[in-house]
């Protein structure tokens, strides 16, 4: 599954080097142009590190343009805090195409209102992250390494609009690893 993960904190490096571990094409977008020079310098790679130990995992991109990112992505994934959610939703909106379902952290719904398309995504928030959030300092200063631990089992999670949850359940079904 082609996966887009927005943002360039310790839930999007969890999340990014999870799905790529799981075999997905994944993308990771950041909107630091230079915090992502230093990351593909340094080889695009994330360390996981979680009950499995410690393991590399690259991305198919990292980049700071979000359209590129989420171009034909089934999954958009965006971990972002409450504060970045506006931003990222006015950025990314233009790029967005009917089938794509995007999940949202716990319970930030930006994107929905930033959408003005007759075709609309579907909207998956949930109550919280698929796996914890990681500890603070857990990545480099390139950004490259992200703490994921054990996945949770049972997620609570809202479709919008409700008609398009059978997809967007799908959708997020298969891109668990679990």
């Amino acid at each position: 599954m082609r996966i887009a993960v927005l943002g360039g904190g310790n839930g999007s490096f969890a999340a990014a080097g999870d799905m790529a571990l799981a075999g997905h094409d994944v993308r990771l977008w950041r909107r630091d142009a230079e915090a992502v020079k230093q990351h593909n310098a340094a080889g695009s790679t994330i360390t996981v590190k979680d009950f499995r130990g410690r393991r590399e995992a690259k991305p198919s991109l990292v980049t700071n343009n979000i359209g590129e990112a989420a171009r034909d992505a089934e999954l958009i994934l965006c971990p972002a805090p409450a504060t970045a959610q506006h931003d990222i939703a006015r950025t990314l909106a233009p790029h967005l195409r009917d089938g794509q379902v995007v999940f949202l952290r716990p319970a930030h719904s930006a994107l929905i209102s930033s959408r003005k398309r007759s075709t609309m995504p579907v909207i998956a928030p949930t109550r919280r992250l698929p796996r914890p959030a990681p500890c603070r300092g857990s990545r480099a200063s390139t950004g490259a390494r992200g703490r994921d631990h054990h996945p949770r089992k049972r997620l609570p999670t809202g479709v919008l609009p409700l008609g398009r949850k059978d997809h967007a359940l799908a959708v997020i079904g298969e891109r668990s690893p679990a």
